[in-house]
């Protein structure tokens, strides 16, 4: 099945989704499929890396606050 026959298909027919499914597999490598790709889960980080992460993420906090305040006087003043 070439390309336009597959982008001409409609994808009621029945049958259909089958052949761009097989399409899809003749196309992609082994390692492109997501069914044979690995899930790993989450990783176990230590307790310096969770606490540069929390102190990151406060750091965002704030100056997203201090741009707002800045904005907010910005806006004040110009009225």
């Amino acid at each position: 099945m070439n390309y336009e026959a597959t982008c001409m298909t409609e994808i009621g027919e029945p049958g259909a989704l089958d052949s761009m499914e097989s399409w899809a597999y003749d196309v992609l490598e082994s390692d492109q499929l997501t069914a044979s790709k690995m899930s790993y889960g989450r990783r176990k980080l230590s307790r310096g890396t969770l606490l540069l992460l929390w102190g990151l993420r406060g750091y965002v906090i704030f100056m997203v606050a201090i741009i707002g305040l800045a904005v907010w006087n910005m806006l004040h003043v110009a009225a």
